[in-house]
């Protein structure tokens, strides 16, 4: 009998070949940060990595698992970021926003010279694709980042595969040295096999009509059912990046990797580039559990509504004509320390937020630079009631997911969801080097009960005194 694969695949934003994960801890495993020469893309460089190695290894976890991960700082290159922190994506740390990671927001960065933090936190019931990276500069692009599979025993969707594991997790990364420019968008599929959609981060899908590939954005994970039941050969896995030079770029191996059946010689395919492809529509994605958007079944069914628009001033990106500049102290240290709601810095950045409201998002670029924008909200999954892809408001089934494209100019996204999770939770283009050029809001969620419902630990303080 051939297999039915499920293959979690990743995209992040670091366009090197495609590469496949062999290393996995667990989610009580120690993980360090440190400096060494790596070539991805046959190019030596310097770089960041966690447990000496990129991409970082995976780390497997089963649902309900709770975890407690010292993250020890031995970074070194003066050249390079020496401070850092680990954003575990996807997570969304419910009493625990002290460990969300993000710099100027969350938590006070992890010194160098071998200074350890202890993060601890419960997955919360979640599970399936999810990965960790830094937040503090532009550092993940550096290479601290790597995958997370949270696995459910009693998974809906079981009956449709009987294979995987570590060696179906798939990441494709993004290796240029036009990261500010860069789109970090990729178009996956496997020549010669269809693909079904059962997984859209870490949220659960209705099973999609078999696609030849997926298009998938910085931040956005996906877990595809492939059918291994073509004849024994070999195949391309191919990423296609929508960046020049590399777009439309396979030879040598460029922006691929090998589906190898067992029993296939150990050759590179020979399996041609499609003539045309159809890649999924994030609209054709539905929800497995819970379809239906919160709030009313009408544009103006929610309880607060706000647009913003991105632009672009010729430095620094712009939200609604602010750009984002990270606080000298974090805004939860902020709040730790007794700043009133309307004292937070920095101010024109910050959006507060009562509890349990339906929160409509509405969000598109007017500028053309660096589109499409993928946005990734902290703490929450969001419903996406209109997807950039589509001219269509779907309030009855619209998929869930944490990272959504907002398109090119002329598109735009809508989303909404329940203000449930009291903490400072930042809203940001997931393209790194756009969120340090100012592409972000901060939303201060239940601002009265940020402190009793999440409890600090004094670790977290004492990084604050070093800092």
């Amino acid at each position: 009998m051939r297999p039915n694969l499920i293959l979690p695949v990743l995209v992040g934003f670091l366009v090197s070949p495609l590469l496949t994960l062999g290393v996995t801890i667990g989610p009580t495993d120690p993980m360090t940060i440190s400096n060494v020469q790596i070539a991805p893309d046959g190019s030596p460089r310097a770089a960041a990595v966690v447990n000496g190695i990129h991409p970082g290894p995976l780390i497997v976890a089963q649902k309900g698992d709770n975890f407690d991960v010292v993250v020890t700082n031995n970074l070194t290159d003066p050249s390079m970021t020496l401070d850092t922190s680990i954003h575990w994506h996807g997570i969304f740390q419910r009493g625990t926003t002290w460990a969300d990671g993000p710099e100027g927001v969350s938590q006070c960065p992890i010194p160098p010279n071998g200074t350890s933090f202890r993060y601890q936190f419960s997955t919360s019931g979640q599970a399936g694709s999810f990965w960790y990276h830094s937040h503090f500069g532009n550092q993940y692009c550096d290479g601290v980042r790597g995958p997370i599979v949270i696995y459910d025993e009693n998974d809906p969707h079981r009956d449709k595969y009987n294979e995987d594991n570590e060696d179906t997790v798939i990441t494709v990364t993004d290796w240029s040295e036009t990261c500010f420019l860069s789109t970090a968008n990729f178009r996956f599929s496997i020549d010669g096999h269809k693909l079904v959609v059962i997984e859209a981060d870490g949220e659960s899908t209705m099973p999609t009509a078999p696609v030849d590939g997926v298009q998938i954005f910085a931040g956005q994970r996906y877990s595809l059912i492939l059918n291994a039941s073509q004849p024994i050969s070999n195949y391309w896995i191919r990423a296609n990046p929508d960046l020049a030079p590399l777009r439309d770029r396979f030879e040598g191996g460029v922006n691929s990797a090998i589906l190898r059946y067992a029993g296939a010689p150990e050759v590179e395919p020979t399996t041609p580039l499609p003539p045309s492809l159809e890649f999924l529509r994030e609209s054709d994605l539905y929800p497995f559990s819970n379809p239906n958007a919160p709030g009313l079944p009408q544009i103006d069914g929610n309880d607060f509504n706000k647009t913003f628009a991105v632009d672009f001033n010729g430095t620094r990106f712009l939200m609604n004509n602010v750009s984002w500049q990270a606080p000298s102290a974090p805004i939860l240290l902020q709040i730790l320390t007794g700043s009133n709601a309307s004292e937070l810095m920095p101010q024109a950045s910050i959006v507060q937020l009562r509890r349990n409201m339906v929160v409509q998002l509405n969000i598109s670029s007017v500028s053309t630079r660096g589109t499409p924008h993928p946005f990734h909200l902290h703490g929450h999954a969001f419903s996406v009631i209109k997807s950039a892809d589509s001219n269509t408001f779907n309030f009855e089934n619209p998929v869930r997911r944490d990272v959504v494209s907002i398109g090119g100019v002329g598109q735009f996204a809508v989303i909404r969801f329940v203000t449930d999770n009291p903490g400072p939770w930042i809203f940001h283009c997931h393209i790194e080097p756009h969120l340090s050029a100012g592409l972000a809001v901060v939303f201060v969620e239940d601002f009265e009960n940020i402190i009793p419902s999440n409890p600090i630990p004094q670790s977290w303080r004492d990084l604050c005194v070093k800092f």
